[in-house]
């Protein structure tokens, strides 16, 4: 017979190993859940989505051989499957082609567009919004500062009024002969786009996305470094003067698509992560990407170690 005493302390230690048990399989649980929410937030990062669901996007159609550049139309979907055009950017007085980049916006019920094309400082950045869910454009204007350069990849994002707009630039002399240095820039309005601030660069980038926070303070996540393995986020309060930036430090992966989430007061970067091998250096063989997270409580102060998302192809 086993005595009383014995059979209480091995029933409460079963039942302790059972609520450990139901504990860890809860938190194991939440992990995996926010890691599958924040990797398909990840996934849908360029997708344009109006307050009633329906989805936007670009396309471009080459000109050629009625002109140069292409014509650019927004295109309707309420169910991500069929789609129709619904309108064009006007394009009269300069060209753009797809590859120097594009980016597409809804807020409040409007839609913001952004373009590099031809035009003020060699190629310039055009804003151009709608106010009748894409029918119809406003005239494209250039919100760059005129100075010599190529430009490319903008990306643009709205809170209310406040729209901010980033870009990628490398330097050129033009024939005044002024230059500016290569790297990352942004521009704000204040006023849905009417007037523009004086660009501000920001740092040496390839690689960026643009995003406000949950108040007014704006962030750009952006890969640097000489091996493309470390991420920063800047952000400012004022979306001009006072900028401040923050890093994880040297990553070991190269690194490309950069992304920000906000979740329950913190802030994730999200991106894709390859780690080189020998093997990488055959022809024809490709880097492994995988999407990795890191997290802060602290707006960028201190980071968590590294989080995968997702497993490689």
């Amino acid at each position: 017979m086993v005595p009383l005493r014995k059979f209480r302390i091995k029933a409460s230690a079963i039942a302790l190993s059972l609520i450990i048990g139901g504990l860890l399989a809860l938190f194991f649980s939440g992990c995996t859940q926010k890691s599958e929410l924040l990797l398909a937030q990840y996934e849908e990062r360029d997708v344009v989505k109006d307050d009633e669901g329906n989805q936007y996007k670009v396309v471009y159609k080459n000109k050629f051989p009625q002109g140069y550049g292409c014509d650019i139309f927004i295109y309707k979907s309420t169910d991500g499957q069929s789609w129709h055009k619904i309108g064009a950017i006007p394009s009269s007085g300069y060209q753009a082609y797809k590859v120097w980049g594009y980016s597409l916006a809804w807020g409040d019920g409007v839609l913001y567009f952004v373009c590099v094309g031809t035009g003020k400082g060699k190629k310039a950045v055009y804003f151009s919004k709608s106010l009748d869910n894409g029918s119809t454009w406003t005239d494209p204007k250039a919100i760059n500062d005129d100075i010599w350069a190529q430009r490319s990849s903008p990306k643009i994002s709205i809170k209310g009024k406040n729209i901010f707009v980033a870009w990628l630039e490398k330097s050129e002399r033009g024939p005044s002969g002024k230059g500016r240095p290569s790297g990352l820039y942004f521009c704000s309005s204040s006023d849905g786009g009417e007037n523009w601030h004086k660009n501000i660069w920001i740092r040496q980038s390839e690689d960026f996305w643009i995003t406000p926070g949950e108040d007014e303070t704006v962030y750009l996540a952006y890969v640097g470094g000489k091996r493309q393995n470390i991420i920063y986020l800047s952000y400012s309060e004022d979306g001009e003067r006072e900028w401040h930036t923050e890093t994880p430090g040297e990553l070991p992966l190269l690194v490309k698509g950069p992304y920000i989430a906000f979740r329950d007061g913190r802030i994730y970067l999200i991106f894709q992560g390859a780690r080189p091998s020998i093997a990488d250096i055959i022809p024809g063989s490709g880097l492994n990407y995988q999407v990795y997270c890191i997290e802060s409580r602290d707006r960028g102060k201190s980071w968590s170690k590294l989080i995968k998302l997702s497993r490689g192809k």
